[in-house]
């Protein structure tokens, strides 16, 4: 049965091939052999333009125009660069701008942070000066000469012969008063309720606690 199907099936190959190859060596092999030639006649291309524009543009920048631009275009720019502009920025520096900063800063800014420190110190002097004399020698001054005589003659004249011992009285006075109205307070009340609480109140409530035992057991049983 296989062989029979491969002899079937052979003839059909065949006639596949058959139509196929034409079309391959008529349009497939003619683009093929087209763009070979289009290859070739690139590389071709490539070469005529390297050795007849590439090199001869090479060699004439190398030995003319590179020469040229930099005789021409990169030593005036730089002698330019450097006596126009260079030369001129340093001598303004060095003539001009850091004279000035010097003197500015020696004749201007220093003296004029001495000026402002020794002004803060001054008016820092001033206020310290106003302080103490509007301040700490009137306070003092009140002290020495009126406080302390004031209070020199309130020890020695009321003091010592009157508020002392009317204090001291009222003083005992009061502790006596404290100590009588405890004892007052201890027979008047503590003791009568101590008397209640116990001669009282506790057979009371222990009755009362027998008699509701008893209804209880009664009741329940």
């Amino acid at each position: 049965m296989a062989q029979q199907q491969g002899q079937q099936g052979q003839p059909g190959d065949g006639c596949l091939v058959a139509v196929v190859r034409p079309v391959v060596v008529a349009v497939v092999v003619p683009l093929r052999l087209l763009w070979e030639l289009v290859v070739l006649v690139g590389r071709g291309v490539g070469w005529v333009l390297d050795k007849a524009v590439v090199v001869p543009l090479a060699f004439l920048w190398e030995w003319v125009l590179g020469p040229l631009v930099h005789w021409l275009v990169v030593v005036p720019l730089t002698w330019l660069w450097r006596w126009l502009v260079v030369v001129p920025v340093r001598a303004l520096w060095r003539w001009v701008v850091r004279p000035f900063l010097k003197g500015l800063w020696r004749y201007v800014l220093v003296p004029l942070a001495l000026g402002t420190a020794y002004l803060a110190v001054g008016f820092g002097k001033g206020i310290g000066w106003l302080a103490y004399h509007l301040v700490v020698v009137p306070v003092r001054a009140l002290w020495r000469w009126v406080l302390v005589p004031l209070g020199k003659g309130f020890h020695h004249g009321l003091w010592r012969p009157v508020l002392y011992p009317v204090l001291r009285a009222l003083g005992l006075a009061f502790l006596w008063s404290w100590r009588l109205g405890g004892r007052i307070w201890r027979f008047t009340v503590v003791r009568p309720c101590r008397w209640v609480r116990r001669d009282v109140w506790w057979p009371v409530k222990a009755e009362i606690r027998r008699v509701a035992r008893a209804v209880r057991r009664a009741l329940l049983g």
